[in-house]
């Protein structure tokens, strides 16, 4: 699924932090090294269902941080720790955009500038909520899509969709997911 850098635009509630554990377990188990950074630390209990069942070697390689302050200084910490810890193939910014509103163009250019750092350590997960387009078909707009996609980011759509189900698409990519108590399942 995930390029270099990938933005999954996640719809509330929709599993877009799940989404972000899943692919840090599955680096996890491949022997990878995850930086996440996030304004609070992933739900307990599903943080536990998804990660929990890790071997103790593994769960060690998984690093958080706390993603508050200025962006651009927080991007630099995470640059300096993928390259400075070994194996680091997966950086994670969760809820890393105001949830609504336009993104700051300042908080764009510091992810941009790690974007480009990182494009050949590791990959990198950017999660954050749609913003509102009154004159879209579906009402969704993907916040600061073209400096992203410039930026080499390719933009996945995650929403809520009938009955718990949730839809990830991009382009003409899409799959169909339940959730699960350890992840995901296809539909």
């Amino acid at each position: 699924m995930l390029s270099r850098a990938a933005y999954l635009v996640a719809d509330s509630g929709s599993g877009g932090t799940s989404v972000g554990l899943h692919l840090a377990r599955f680096c996890l188990e491949d022997g990878g090294r995850v930086l996440w950074a996030a304004p609070e630390m992933p739900d307990p209990a599903r943080f536990s269902q998804i990660l929990g069942s890790l071997s103790l070697a593994a769960s060690t390689r998984f690093h958080a941080m706390n993603l508050i302050g200025r962006m651009d200084l927080v991007t630099k910490a995470l640059e300096g720790a993928a390259r400075d810890l070994p194996g680091v193939r997966l950086v994670v910014l969760d809820d890393w955009a105001p949830s609504t509103g336009r993104i700051p163009a300042a908080d764009v250019s510091a992810v941009v500038a790690l974007l480009s750092a990182l494009q050949e350590h590791a990959t990198v997960l950017l999660i954050a909520k749609p913003g509102t387009d009154m004159e879209a078909e579906d009402g969704v707009r993907v916040r600061s899509q073209p400096d992203l996609e410039a930026a080499g980011c390719t933009v996945w759509r995650l929403e809520k969709i009938n009955q718990g189900q949730i839809r990830l698409s991009s382009g003409g990519t899409e799959v169909q997911l339940s959730p699960t108590d350890d992840g995901f399942e296809g539909a």
